[in-house]
C-alpha cells in the first residue's frame, strides 16, 4: 500500500498540466531554448524595468502576441501601436502588453532569469520561463496618474472607496497611443459626473438613442461618441458597447458595482459595465428619470444566439438580479466527420481496471463524446493502463481512442525518445479501437515545440520522427498540442493540424471569445484544426508541491458557452476536444472523481461534476449532426462554494491569482420543452423567469445558504433540485476553493 502512494504522487508529478502557453508540465521545467549572456537593448521612448516575474493569469492582460521575428523593438512598437505603455518579453518569441502591471505579478527578480534569446535577434534577451523582460513607455507616468485620479474620484473604478455621495465627478485620461488614428477618439478628455451601475434589458433598453461598439472602448470614448450625437448621458456595457440618451429609469440603479465588472477593451484598468449592466456618465452634469412602467425586469438577451425570446423576471429580494439568455443559434450546414473527444489523464488511473474504464466508456458515450485523447507519461505502469483502456473500448465496439503523448513528461531529446513513441503508437495502429481521421491513425501531443531527437531542430524533430512511423508504414494524421509560434504551421509538413490547448478558457476578465480559433485556423491555412472545450480551470498547489495556484475566469456558463461556440464553426474544423475528464488537479473533470488524486482532495473532495455531462449530450448532436436533440426539461446548476473576495479563516496559502476575474454568480442551464416559469434561489436570493422552450441561461447572485431551483409549469413543479445536505454557499470558508459544484434535474 505504501509502494502504490508513492508511485501515484509521482505520477502525479508527471501528469500535471500547466496551461501556461508555453510550457509545461513537469515541475522542474525542461526546456531546450537557447540562451546566452545578453543585455536588453535600449528602445528610444520606453524604459527597461529589468526581469520581472510572470505567472498563469499573466501579468500584462490587455494584449499578446506569438511572432517567430520577435525583438523587443518589435513588442514596444506593437504594445504602442495598440494603445499600450507596458510591454513584456518572454519565452523567446512571446510579447504582452497593458497599462499596469496586474495580478500582484511583475516582481522584479535576476537578470539571468531572463536569458531566453529572441527568436528575432539572439542577441537580445526575450524573457524566460514565466519571467519577463519588461518595457514602460517614457510617457507612462503622467498617464498612469491621470488613470489613477480619475478611478479614485468615482466608485465604479476606485480601489478606496471612501466617497459615499451618489453623484460624483469622474475626469476620465485615457492611455497615449503612437497612432494619429487612435489618439483622435483616446486622448481627448472629458469630464463627467458618474451615476452608477445599471441594469439593462434586451426588451426596454435603459438609453438606445444611439448607440456603438469599439475594440478600444473606454468611459471616455463613449461619452464623446454620445456628446457629438446630441445626447447628454453615455452608458458603457459588455465591455465595449457603448449607449446615448438623455434620460435614464432610475429604479434600475443597482446598490453595488457587481454587475459592472467588465473591464474596457480600450483600457483593461477601467470597467465598461457588465452582461446586461450598465455604467452610466452624465456630461451635463445632471442625470434626467424617467419612471418604471413595470415591476418586473426584462433580462433576456441572445448575445450568441440567432433565436431570442423576451423572458421577464421577477425578483423576491432586490439584491438577487439575475440574468437570462434564450435560445440557440442554427448549426450551421457542414461535410466532414466532425468527431468529440475527452482528455483522459493516464497519470490519474493508477488503481483502474478494465471494467473501470469501461465505466467511464459508458458515461463518456452517453454523453455523446466519440473517444479519449489518452495522455500519457513517463510511469513504468502507465502501458498496462493503456492497454487497458484500448481493450475496453475495443469491448464497447464503437468508443475510440488516440494517444496523446505527454512529451513534457516522456522526453523528447534523443532518437531513442522518438523511436519508444513510435514503437507505442504502432501497439495500437491497427486496433479496432483507435481513433482515425481519413482512414489515418490519429496521434496528438502536449507540447512538443522544446523536442529534437537529436535532430538540429524542433521542425527537424518531428519530421524524423514522421519519418520513423513511414519506415514502419503507419500513416498518421498528427494535430499536436505545441505551443510553438503560429506563423509555422502552415509551413510545417510533418503536421495534419494543431489541437489548440489554451481555447477552452479565457485568460483575462472577460468572457471567452473565438478569436483564438480564429488566428489558428487563420495560420494553419489548409490544414486540420482541433477546438478545445472546457468548463472550468482552478489549481491551488502550493510553492512546496507543485507550485500552482491560480484561476481563468469560467464564468457566463463556460462550457455552454463553448460548446456554441463550436458547434457555430462546424462548417470550418471537424474535431474538438473536452479538457479534460479527470484532471482533477485542474478542475476542469467531468468525469467521476475516483481514487487516484494528484493530492488535489482540498478542492475536489465534495464538488462533484458530472452533472455537466448532461450539458455536452445536448450540444453534442449540434456539433457532430447540424441538429439538436428534441428538448426535454432540465435543469443543470453550478456554483462556487464562496465569494470571490472572502476572506478564509484557515488559509493553506493566498488567494490564487486570478481570483478577481470572475463573478460571484450561481450559474443555471435549463432546457425547456414548452414555455414554463423557471425559478432559481441561492440563500436568500430568488429570482422566477418565464422562459421560453428550448435553451435557456439564467444566473443569480449568490448568497450564503443552500442553492436550487424548480421548472414550474400550468402550476405544478415538473423539475427540482436543491443542495440542502449536499452543498452550502458560505461566505466565511476555512481555505479558499474556486472550483464549482455542479448537480442537475
Amino acid at each position: 500500500m505504501l509502494g502504490q502512494t508513492v508511485i501515484v504522487a509521482l505520477a502525479a508529478i508527471s501528469t500535471l498540466v500547466d496551461a501556461h502557453p508555453h510550457q509545461i508540465r513537469k515541475v522542474s521545467p525542461a526546456h531546450n531554448v537557447e540562451k546566452r549572456a545578453t543585455t536588453a537593448p535600449t528602445i528610444s521612448g520606453w524604459t527597461y524595468q529589468g526581469c520581472v516575474t510572470d505567472g498563469g493569469a499573466r501579468a500584462l492582460t490587455a494584449k499578446s502576441q506569438i511572432n517567430g521575428a520577435m525583438t523587443a523593438q518589435l513588442c514596444t512598437t506593437w504594445c504602442a501601436s495598440q494603445g499600450y505603455t507596458y510591454a513584456g518579453l518572454e519565452a523567446k518569441n512571446q510579447c504582452y502588453c497593458d497599462t499596469q502591471l496586474r495580478n500582484g505579478l511583475g516582481i522584479s527578480t535576476s537578470a539571468s532569469d531572463c536569458d531566453y534569446a529572441c527568436t528575432g535577434d539572439s542577441s537580445q534577451p526575450c524573457g524566460g520561463y514565466y519571467k519577463m523582460n519588461l518595457y514602460i513607455a517614457n510617457t507612462a507616468t503622467s498617464a498612469l496618474t491621470s488613470t489613477s485620479t480619475s478611478k479614485t474620484t468615482s466608485t465604479s473604478t476606485s480601489a478606496s472607496k471612501t466617497s459615499t455621495s451618489t453623484s460624483k465627478t469622474s475626469t476620465s485620461t485615457t492611455k497615449t497611443s503612437t497612432t494619429a488614428a487612435t489618439s483622435t477618439t483616446t486622448q481627448s478628455s472629458s469630464t463627467a459626473t458618474y451615476y452608477g451601475c445599471y441594469q439593462d434589458s434586451s426588451s426596454s433598453r435603459l438609453m438606445n438613442s444611439a448607440s456603438t461598439e469599439s475594440s478600444s472602448m473606454t468611459p471616455s470614448v463613449c461619452q464623446a461618441f454620445c456628446s457629438s450625437k446630441g445626447y447628454s448621458l453615455a452608458g458603457v456595457s459588455y465591455g465595449k458597447q457603448c449607449f446615448c440618451g438623455n434620460s435614464v429609469d432610475q429604479t434600475k440603479k443597482q446598490s453595488s458595482e457587481t454587475g459592472c465588472s467588465y473591464a474596457c477593451t480600450g483600457d483593461a484598468s477601467l470597467k465598461c459595465g457588465g452582461f446586461w449592466y450598465l455604467n452610466i456618465y452624465s456630461s451635463s452634469g445632471t442625470i434626467s428619470t424617467t419612471s418604471a412602467v413595470s415591476t418586473t425586469k426584462a433580462t433576456s438577451t441572445s448575445a450568441s444566439s440567432s433565436t431570442s425570446t423576451t423572458a421577464t423576471s421577477t425578483t423576491s429580494v432586490a439584491a438577487a438580479a439575475g440574468s437570462s439568455t434564450t435560445g440557440v443559434a442554427s448549426p450551421p450546414s457542414a461535410t466532414g466527420t466532425k468527431q468529440l473527444f475527452a482528455h483522459h489523464m493516464v497519470g490519474n488511473t493508477y488503481s483502474y481496471t478494465q471494467s473501470t474504464w469501461a465505466d467511464d466508456i459508458s458515461q463518456a458515450s452517453a454523453a455523446g463524446i466519440d473517444g479519449f485523447a489518452l495522455n500519457y507519461g513517463s510511469d513504468s505502469w502507465q502501458p498496462s493502463r493503456i492497454a487497458d483502456a484500448y481493450a475496453a473500448a475495443k469491448a464497447n465496439g464503437n468508443f475510440k481512442m488516440f494517444l496523446s503523448m505527454d512529451v513534457s513528461s516522456l522526453g523528447c531529446s534523443s532518437t531513442s525518445d522518438a523511436s519508444n513513441l513510435v514503437n507505442t503508437i504502432a501497439t495500437y495502429a491497427s486496433n479496432s479501437a483507435q481513433a482515425k481521421v481519413n482512414s489515418k491513425v490519429l496521434v496528438s501531443t502536449f507540447a512538443g515545440e522544446s523536442c529534437t531527437f537529436g535532430q538540429g531542430s524542433y521542425q527537424a524533430a518531428w519530421t524524423y520522427f514522421n519519418s520513423l512511423l513511414t519506415a514502419k508504414s503507419i500513416d498518421i494524421y498528427f494535430v499536436p498540442a505545441t505551443f510553438a509560434d503560429i506563423s509555422t504551421f502552415s509551413s510545417s509538413s510533418w503536421m495534419d493540424g494543431e489541437f489548440n490547448w489554451n481555447s477552452g478558457w479565457p485568460m483575462g476578465s472577460s468572457a471567452l471569445d473565438t478569436s483564438s480559433d480564429t488566428s489558428y485556423m487563420s495560420a494553419l491555412g489548409t490544414k486540420g484544426y482541433m477546438a478545445g472545450v472546457s468548463p472550468a480551470f482552478f489549481t491551488y498547489y502550493s510553492p512546496s508541491s507543485y507550485n500552482k495556484n491560480w484561476i481563468y475566469r469560467s464564468d457566463d456558463w463556460l462550457l455552454a458557452r463553448r460548446m456554441e461556440q463550436i458547434i457555430s464553426m462546424r462548417n470550418k474544423f471537424d474535431l474538438a476536444e473536452i479538457i479534460s475528464w479527470n484532471d482533477y488537479g485542474e478542475s476542469h473533470y467531468i468525469g467521476p472523481i475516483r481514487a487516484d488524486q494528484p493530492n488535489s482532495q482540498g478542492w475536489t473532495n465534495g464538488m462533484p461534476h458530472t452533472a455537466w455531462l448532461e450539458v455536452i449530450k445536448y450540444y453534442a448532436p449540434a456539433f457532430k449532426t447540424g441538429s439538436y436533440p428534441s428538448a426535454n426539461d432540465q435543469l443543470v446548476l453550478w456554483s462556487r462554494p464562496h465569494p470571490k473576495a472572502a476572506t478564509a479563516t484557515s488559509p493553506s496559502m493566498s488567494r490564487p491569482t486570478g481570483w478577481n476575474n470572475t463573478d460571484d454568480l450561481l450559474y443555471v442551464w435549463v432546457v425547456l420543452k414548452s414555455a414554463a416559469t423557471v425559478t432559481v434561489t441561492s440563500g436568500s436570493n430568488s429570482v422566477s423567469w418565464n422562459l421560453s422552450a428550448g435553451v435557456n441561461k439564467v444566473s443569480v447572485k449568490s448568497a450564503a445558504g443552500s442553492i436550487g431551483a424548480k421548472i414550474i409549469r400550468s402550476g405544478s413543479t415538473v423539475k427540482s433540485y436543491d443542495s440542502t445536505g449536499s452543498f452550502t454557499y458560505t461566505t466565511s470558508p476555512s481555505d479558499y476553493n474556486y472550483n464549482y459544484f455542479v448537480a442537475s434535474a
